[in-house]
C-alpha cells in the first residue's frame, strides 16, 4: 500500500514536471516574437526619422513589411526594413496590396530596433507627386487610440476614404500643404506633430 502511494506521487511529480517544461516550451516563441519592445533602441519614446523611397511593401503575417530606401550624405541607398501590423489586421482595416507602391516618396517615422536598419513603423507621410495633390499620413505604434496625438490629428485633418481603424492598429488622414503647413508651424521639428 505505501509503495502504491509513493508511486503514485512520484508519477504525478513527473506529469507536474513535464506540463510545467512543456508550458516553458509553448510560451517562448510567443514571448520572443511578440517581444518588438524589448529589442528597441533606446526609449519607448526615441523615435528616428527620415526620408525616403518606398521600395517593397508586402501584406504578411505574422507581420506586414515595408522597405524604405534612404539615401546617405554619400549617395548611398540605406535599405531599412519595417515591421507592420499583420495582413489579415490591416485588411480588415482597408489596406490592400496597392495601398503602398513601390517609388513613392515618404517621411517616416520609426522605433528603431537592436538590429540594425530595423524598426516598428510609428508614422508615414506619403508624399503627394505634386505640390498640388495631397499627402496621406499613416499613423500606427505607440499614436493609436485615445492618445494626444492622435487627438490632435483627428481635430485636424480628414481621414483617408476606404481606411477604418476598426481594431485600433492605426489610422490614415488626408493632408493637404496648408495643413501640413500648420501643422509643422505649430509643432516644429521633423515630423513634430507626431511626437508626445
Amino acid at each position: 500500500m505505501i509503495s502504491t502511494i509513493h508511486n503514485r506521487d512520484f508519477i504525478l511529480k513527473i506529469i507536474l514536471a513535464v506540463a510545467i517544461y512543456a508550458l516553458t516550451i509553448i510560451t517562448q516563441p510567443a514571448e520572443s516574437h511578440h517581444s518588438f519592445a524589448q529589442r528597441m533602441a533606446g526609449e519607448l519614446q526615441s523615435v528616428e526619422i527620415f526620408d525616403g523611397y518606398i521600395d517593397l511593401y508586402r501584406l504578411l503575417n505574422p507581420h506586414s513589411a515595408l522597405i524604405v530606401n534612404v539615401i546617405t550624405e554619400q549617395d548611398e541607398i540605406d535599405g531599412w526594413l519595417i515591421e507592420l501590423s499583420s495582413a489579415s489586421t490591416l485588411r480588415r482595416e482597408g489596406w490592400h496590396e496597392t495601398f503602398l507602391q513601390s517609388g513613392e516618396r515618404v517621411s517616416i517615422a520609426i522605433l528603431a530596433s537592436t538590429t540594425p536598419n530595423r524598426g516598428r513603423l510609428r508614422a508615414l507621410l506619403v508624399h503627394g507627386k505634386t505640390s498640388e495633390e495631397v499627402s496621406r499620413l499613416i499613423v500606427a505604434y505607440g499614436i493609436r487610440g485615445d492618445t494626444p496625438i492622435m487627438n490632435r490629428l483627428q481635430e485636424r485633418l480628414s481621414r483617408c476614404p476606404g481606411i477604418e481603424p476598426r481594431l485600433n492598429r492605426g489610422e490614415c488622414f488626408i493632408v493637404n500643404s496648408e495643413a501640413l503647413n500648420k501643422l509643422e508651424d505649430e509643432f516644429p521639428g521633423k515630423m513634430g506633430y507626431i511626437m508626445p
